[in-house]
């Protein structure tokens, strides 16, 4: 993840894999509340607020403060499905949900950096809206077949333009966001359950176990079944 300055990132929340990895390269803080991070002042004025749950009412407070109104946001968390708060936090500018998992993808903290150090622009508020309700879909129905088609609908666009602004969104095509959840969600199930491979393929919504296990393998370098040795 070299070749960006460092930046300053406020973790509202708890400790997670995703600061460990960009303490690497970032200076960072973790704050329990937004009242902590407003007590900070000038100390530690971040380029980035990542939250790990968050209200529409905190992202309504922290716009509010003068200091933070166009501070990039990012909203982390292991999976969405059970997540419904999404409504108004949609209608949030500079606001960026993903999944942790594929936060820690390459391609979209190169993107995220590029927001921040002013070289790449976010999508209009409704544009961005489309991203994250995409994202919000996939995290609750990727274990069934879904095509490029289904999830425009589910937008009400067409799937060329809805591939468009997601990859400008997250920095991640959107069929690899997808095949990224189904394959953290196969590893979880390999380490978790005793189900067999062809099961956990089916499970997490993939064509084929032979389709499963060749993502598997190039994504993680070792197979399904050597997980569990």
């Amino acid at each position: 993840m070299q070749g960006h300055k460092s930046k300053r990132i406020v973790f509202v929340g708890s400790d997670t894999k995703l600061l460990k990895e960009w303490a690497k390269e970032n200076e960072t803080e973790v704050v329990s509340s937004l009242s902590f991070l407003f007590s900070m002042g000038t100390r530690f004025m971040p380029d980035l607020i990542v939250f790990l749950k968050v209200k529409d009412a905190e992202l309504r407070e922290l716009r509010k403060n003068e200091a933070f109104k166009k501070t990039v946001v990012l909203i982390v968390q292991e999976n969405f499905k059970d997540e419904n708060n999404f409504n108004s936090i949609s209608d949030f500018p500079r606001v960026l949900i993903c999944n942790e998992e594929l936060a820690l993808e390459k391609s979209f903290y190169d993107s995220l950096m590029e927001i921040i150090e002013g070289k790449k622009k976010m999508l209009p508020v409704k544009t961005a809206s489309i991203v994250k309700y995409t994202i919000l879909f996939i995290n609750k129905n990727y274990s069934k077949k879904l095509t490029r088609k289904n999830l425009a609908d589910q937008v009400g666009v067409t799937d060329d333009y809805l591939s468009r602004v997601f990859n400008q969104e997250m920095g991640i095509p959107l069929w690899s966001y997808l095949n990224l959840l189904r394959l953290n969600a196969a590893r979880e199930l390999l380490e978790q359950t005793g189900i067999s491979v062809k099961q956990v393929s089916s499970q997490c919504g993939f064509e084929s176990s032979s389709y499963f296990t060749n993502c598997f393998t190039k994504k993680y370098g070792m197979s399904p079944s050597q997980v569990r040795e």
